[in-house]
């Protein structure tokens, strides 16, 4: 139970690296598991994930397409700052008309 809590520790640092915080979030996946069981049944073991990306997909499963949408939207304007001006002016769409021969 120690080395559960100490991952879970070591995951939550404002330092902790993608593979720390993959680890502490199995962890506590671990722990509610455990809780939710019910006595004289065996636990399920959460799914264990390869990566940190495929950690990062398998928790965003579940949750509404216009949320994640929202979320990249905010993220993306974050990045950009709140006085910028963009560097070029938009054009138009620009189509070569490339002419077919007649059968």
């Amino acid at each position: 139970m120690d080395s559960i809590l100490e991952t879970i520790r070591l995951a939550v640092d404002p330092q902790a690296t993608v593979e720390a915080k993959a680890a502490g979030v199995a962890a506590c996946r671990a722990v509610i598991t455990a809780l939710e069981a019910k006595p004289g049944t065996p636990l399920a073991t959460p799914i264990a994930t390869s990566s940190p990306v495929a950690a990062m997909v398998a928790s965003l499963r579940g949750v509404p397409i216009e949320q994640l949408l929202d979320l990249a939207i905010a993220r993306l304007g974050s990045a950009v700052p709140a006085n910028s001006e963009p560097t070029a002016k938009p054009r138009g769409f620009d189509f070569i008309r490339v002419p077919m021969p007649k059968r």
